[in-house]
């Protein structure tokens, strides 16, 4: 069975801020956006209350993050070039932030559960950092998820465990009481990313 990229060649994706071009991937029924995005909570519905396992086999629910900002992207391990690069960004983003990034889990759920199991999850992510919480389920689950998020995938039909799947590219932040906050593109450069974070996630005094 093909394995997930392998940890060699992470530094050099860690690299890479933006996607080659003309890969295009869609937002549900939002219009394609590029750099950061806020959109008002009134006048868009994402997210919702979703049953998933981590990478260490334990049930979480979208609880279980409350009191603390999501960074929310929907992905698979397979992914050659789209999931790698935008977990580096998001990485590099919390860096950035230093001690405020304690207020922010980022949080990478598949979109291909038949190959994406807690094991594969775990030692993918183990190449972004610690606190990448991974999540998988059955289709019935993702495919709940999916839909509260708005998030567009489809695999293509290929034999055996040797195929891609086509899947929104987009990066939700989303409140610590679990509310759509804004959302960050294939474009969006740690740099950018981090600024908006700062601002968005800065504690009330």
């Amino acid at each position: 069975m093909k394995r997930p990229p392998s940890v060699a060649i992470i530094p050099i994706l860690l690299l890479l801020t933006v996607v080659a071009a003309g890969a295009l991937w869609r937002l549900g029924d939002l219009r394609s956006q590029q750099g950061v995005q806020t959109i008002e909570s009134k006048l868009v519905e994402l997210g919702g209350a979703f049953a998933l396992t981590d990478q260490d086999g334990m049930r979480r629910t979208d609880a279980d993050f409350r009191g603390k900002y999501m960074l929310v992207f929907f992905g698979y391990t397979f992914c050659p070039d789209v999931c790698p690069t935008t977990l580096a960004v998001q990485a590099e983003a919390l860096k950035i932030l230093g001690g405020q990034a304690t207020r922010i889990v980022p949080v990478f759920i598949t979109v291909d559960p038949k190959r994406d199991t807690p094991e594969v999850l775990k030692s993918y992510l183990a190449a972004f950092g610690p606190d990448f919480i991974g999540l998988s389920g059955d289709e019935a689950e993702i495919t709940q998820v999916t839909k509260a998020y708005r998030v567009f995938y489809q695999a293509h039909a290929e034999e055996g465990d040797n195929y891609t799947v086509d899947h929104s590219g987009v990066v939700y932040l989303m409140s610590p009481e679990g509310k759509f906050v804004a959302n960050y593109s294939l474009d969006t450069s740690p740099d950018m990313m981090a600024a908006d974070l700062r601002r968005k996630t800065r504690a009330v005094r």
